[in-house]
């Protein structure tokens, strides 16, 4: 009864306080000291009392905001219109209760980011697909985002996920895991953060290296390059101007082609312009591709993964051609770029006088979640 009659005394108050002025911010976090009472936060925010009674009174999960301790951590989002879009709120002791406003009801989400030892983590069980799982767990959309840039290397997310299998993040009071791991029937991936001398932060498997891969220039030996990425070359064939979004290698028939960098075979197949041709997929980013073959490697085939330097195929005249020559192609993110121009990311490793340190990190975390 005396409990119930503060609560309404609070929000008397509250509904007919004036908040204070946001200005230009849509960012805001406030960690909880003695005396402090989760109006105050929302006010700050130049958030109104009637929005706050309304959430006050949405859902019993809202309640909880009724009892904060030192520690409590706050973090109030606002739209482009200044208007609520989310609360983080991030209890000392407990799992953190994601709060979100669509402009007319309130949704709550607790999430499952539990605490063990000195890390947090959060288990997110595939039942559907990772962004929609992920999500549901409380993942933001950016760290799903660099789940899939990272584990792409390796991981077919089209093809290689299971019912059941589990990714684990592990936290350190960032916004960003601090470590990724994958784990299903077939096998285990652990990547650690570590950040560089400037202090960008990258994913490392337990020997420090990164998932990705380096990049060879050319896939097959060549005599010289025939023709090379033009948005404006006058076609031999058809006579008649149009882009050539590829590299020419001119190369003897039957020259092997090789893999410039691991990957995973996404297509097979004969077409009528670009006759015998192989796409590979690296990561989330790039697609190569190898046009005009005589022939495939033997047993190659689609959803397969090849290592870098892997023999793919020969070179060849098929389709539209005019000569024997390897028309090859660099796609990032559906973008054709030049092979001979563009900078491709590079395979990274924790320096040697870091790796100790490194390492030393990774069997802790694995330990603390025990993982083997």
């Amino acid at each position: 009864m005396i409990k119930s009659f503060f609560v309404s005394l609070l929000l008397a108050c509250m509904i007919f306080s004036t908040p204070s002025l946001a200005g230009g911010k849509h960012d805001f976090s406030f960690k909880v000291s003695r005396g402090d009472a989760f109006y105050k936060f929302f006010y700050s925010a130049g958030l109104s009392g009637k929005l706050l009674t309304k959430l006050m009174t949405s859902d019993e999960s809202a309640q909880r905001l009724n009892n904060i301790y030192p520690g409590d951590e706050f973090r109030i989002i606002l739209n482009e219109n200044h208007s609520l879009k989310q609360i983080i709120f991030n209890p000392a002791n407990d799992n953190p209760l994601f709060i979100y406003y669509d402009g007319k009801r309130f949704s709550f989400e607790k999430s499952n980011k539990q605490p063990v030892g000195d890390v947090s983590f959060t288990v997110i069980t595939i039942n559907k697909s990772l962004n929609y799982d992920a999500k549901k767990a409380g993942v933001d959309a950016e760290v799903i985002k660099m789940m899939v840039d990272n584990f792409s290397w390796e991981i077919d997310f089209s093809r290689d996920l299971r019912k059941g299998d589990k990714f684990v993040l592990s936290w350190e009071n960032e916004k960003t895991p601090s470590a990724m791991i994958y784990i299903s029937g077939r096998k285990t991936i652990a990547l650690f953060s570590h950040k560089d001398s400037l202090g960008r932060k990258k994913y490392y498997s337990a020997n420090g290296e990164t998932l990705n891969d380096s990049f060879k220039f050319a896939p097959a030996k060549y005599n010289r390059i025939s023709s090379s990425f033009s948005l404006r070359r006058y076609h031999p064939t058809l006579k008649t101007y149009r882009p050539h979004r590829g590299t020419d290698f001119a190369a003897p028939s039957g020259t092997p082609v090789y893999a410039p960098a691991k990957g995973l075979v996404k297509y097979v197949a004969t077409l009528s312009g670009y006759g015998n041709v192989i796409y590979l997929k690296h990561g989330s980013e790039y697609v190569t591709v190898y046009a005009h073959l005589s022939k495939f490697a033997k047993g190659l085939k689609s959803g397969e993964r090849v290592k870098k330097g892997e023999l793919i195929g020969y070179v060849g005249t098929t389709g539209m051609s005019t000569g024997p020559h390897l028309h090859y192609e660099i796609r990032i993110n559906g973008v054709h770029k030049d092979a001979e121009k563009v900078k491709l990311n590079k395979k990274s490793i924790v320096p040697n006088a870091e790796m100790a340190g490194f390492q030393k990190r990774a069997k802790r975390i694995l330990s603390e979640l025990n993982i083997k």
